[in-house]
C-alpha cells in the first residue's frame, strides 16, 4: 500500500467518523419527534413550589425528548375563579402539531423512555389499522417534599433516577398505589385521532378532581380500551390546598384548588361519566352536551378515589 492510499484511506475514515457523529446528532436531536408533550398548568403567583415544579420538569421533557413540542395550556378564566384543568388540555391539544399527545400534569414524572415505547406502540398499531392508547404507569407514587427537591437539584439531562419499587422513605402517604391508573391520574397518551374523536376533555369540569378519570372513560368507550405499562409515575411534591387552607398534605376528598369553595365539585359529572362508561350512544350524548355547556343533572354514583 503506497503512502498515498494510506492518507486517502485514512481521510475516508475520519470522514467516516464524522458522517457517523453528525448522524448520531441529528438523530439525538430527533428523539421524541411528532410528540407533543400538552401540560395543563396554571399556579397563583404564592405557589412558588408549583412554579419551580414545572420550570424543572419543562426543562426535564425539552432535554430527554429535544424533538418533541411542550405546550403548556392554559385557562384563560380570571385567578380568583377555581382552575379547569380540561379547558387548559383543550387549549394545550389546539396548538399541538404531533401525531401523539403526551397529556402530563406539571408536576407529573416519568420515564422519557416510557413515553417513547408507547408512542412507538400507538403507531405500530396505527400502521396495522388497531386503536391503541396508554396510561403509562402501575403504580402512582407521592414524592415526599425532600426527594422532590433532591429531584429538582438533579440535572435535567441526567435527572434522578429513583429505584423501583420505590422506597418508603420517598414516599408521601400510605394511600394504595396500585390504583392512581384506574382513574388515568397525572399522564395519559393518545394519538391526536382518539383525541379528535372523542371531542376533547369536558370544559364544565372546573376545580380538583373527576376529570382525567371521565377523560379516560370517555377515549375507553368513544375510541377504544387503554394499555398500561409497568412501572411508575412520580408525583413532585409541592403545598396542597384544602378546607382549612393550605397544608403540606390534604387528604384526597378534601383537596380543592385555588378559588374552589368547596371539595367535590366535580362529582356529579364524574358519576354520569362513569354510568356511560362502555356505552357509547350515552356516552357520546354526555361529551356533545359537555361542549355546549350544558349544565350537569342528575347524580350517579361512582367509586370515590383513594390514591390521589
Amino acid at each position: 500500500m503506497t503512502h498515498e492510499t494510506i492518507m486517502i484511506t485514512g481521510e475516508i475514515i475520519a470522514l467516516v467518523g464524522v458522517l457517523a457523529a453528525g448522524v448520531k446528532l441529528a438523530l439525538s436531536r430527533r428523539k421524541g419527534q411528532g410528540i407533543s408533550i400538552l401540560i395543563p398548568f396554571r399556579a397563583n403567583v404564592d405557589q412558588i413550589q408549583r412554579l419551580r415544579n414545572v420550570v424543572w420538569l419543562k426543562r426535564y421533557w425539552k432535554a430527554q425528548l429535544p424533538g418533541a413540542e411542550i405546550i403548556i395550556g392554559k385557562d384563560p378564566q380570571a385567578a380568583d375563579a377555581p382552575f379547569s384543568k380540561s379547558v387548559a388540555v383543550n387549549d394545550a391539544a389546539s396548538k399541538a402539531s404531533g401525531d401523539i399527545f403526551v397529556i402530563v400534569d406539571a408536576d407529573g414524572y416519568i420515564s422519557a423512555d416510557s413515553v417513547l415505547h408507547c408512542a412507538k406502540e400507538i403507531r405500530d398499531a396505527r400502521k396495522r389499522g388497531r386503536k391503541l392508547w396508554f396510561v403509562p404507569y402501575r403504580k402512582f407514587f407521592r414524592l415526599t417534599e425532600a426527594a422532590s427537591q433532591s429531584l429538582l437539584q438533579s440535572h435535567p439531562k441526567k435527572p434522578l433516577k429513583f429505584p423501583e419499587p420505590l422506597p418508603q422513605e420517598f414516599i408521601l402517604g400510605d394511600t394504595d398505589p396500585t390504583v392512581g391508573h384506574w382513574y388515568g391520574a397525572m399522564i395519559q397518551i393518545c394519538p391526536r385521532e382518539a383525541f379528535e374523536a372523542v371531542g376533547g376533555w369536558d370544559e364544565r369540569f372546573r376545580g380538583w378532581g373527576g376529570e382525567d378519570h371521565a377523560a379516560m372513560r370517555a377515549m375507553d368507550t368513544l375510541y377504544g380500551l387503554h394499555m398500561t405499562l409497568p412501572g411508575h409515575v412520580l408525583h413532585v411534591w409541592h403545598p396542597q390546598i384544602g378546607p382549612e387552607g393550605t397544608k403540606a398534605q390534604v387528604h384526597w376528598k378534601e383537596r380543592m384548588w385555588a378559588g374552589q369553595g368547596e371539595p367535590g365539585a366535580n362529582d356529579k359529572l364524574a358519576g354520569q361519566y362513569y354510568g356511560a362508561y362502555r356505552n357509547p350512544e350515552r356516552m357520546r350524548k354526555l361529551v356533545d352536551e359537555g361542549k355546549h355547556g350544558e349544565p350537569v343533572v342528575g347524580h350517579h354514583k361512582h367509586p370515590r378515589r383513594r390514591s390521589m
